[in-house]
């Protein structure tokens, strides 16, 4: 076949090829949707689906949009991950001790991957109380097995004045991170015991529930 027309037939060939290509690819193209549609309405509510291909989703992780949590017996909200869950405390306070999680006298707010706990729980104070001598007061009510802040920090909760410190406890493999506020006539005891060895990652958490706390009563 002389030169010339060997590069015509070869030209319509890769012309048909291109053709066949484009029209596969809209194909796909079409085909891929619903796919795309259902992968996305598997996603819980509060969490936004992303619009990367599966094997990024695969590689990686989605990151869920935090809840909120309401404790209706001590009249409060704080937002945490959406794994967590929450239980509510039975019965009141006293405000005199602090308990291990899982009490009834507390709201416990549960990890179930990492097994961490946060509690919360308020308390009648006196008139005039001071927000210092509170903080003071529940230091003398942690748990025997825990040391003395070596340092309390000025802070806020739910746009009230705090004071913020950690306490290690059980001969130094658990740090307890506590914030201790006054409003409307009431204590507000906040503080998440955690294995020592999570430390940062523990006050990260707790930092972000801080912020996140507001006051509903």
């Amino acid at each position: 076949m002389p030169g010339r027309e060997r590069s015509r037939v070869f030209g319509s060939a890769l012309s048909a090829i291109a053709t066949v290509a484009v029209l596969t690819a809209c194909g796909s193209s079409s085909g891929s949707q619903p796919a795309t549609t259902q992968a996305a309405s598997t996603h819980p509510s509060g969490t936004v689906a992303s619009s990367a291909p599966a094997s990024t989703q695969l590689a990686g992780t989605v990151a869920a949009s935090p809840q909120e949590f309401v404790s209706t017996r001590y009249g409060f909200a704080v937002s945490l991950p959406q794994d967590w869950s929450e239980t509510d405390a039975s019965f009141a306070w006293n405000g005199k001790s602090l308990n291990t999680p899982g009490s009834p006298f507390f709201a416990n707010f549960i990890d179930p991957t990492s097994h961490r706990f946060l509690m919360g729980a308020s308390a009648k104070v006196p008139k005039g109380m001071q927000l210092a001598k509170w903080q003071a007061a529940m230091v003398r009510a942690h748990l025997p097995s825990c040391s003395e802040p070596s340092s309390v920090k000025a802070t806020t909760l739910g746009g009230e004045p705090a004071l913020t410190w950690t306490e290690t406890c059980d001969g130094g493999t658990v740090n307890s991170t506590k914030v201790a506020a006054l409003h409307g006539g009431r204590g507000y005891m906040i503080y998440m015991p955690s294995d020592a060895n999570n430390a940062a990652e523990d006050r990260s958490i707790f930092e972000a529930m801080r912020q996140s706390f507001r006051f509903t009563s």
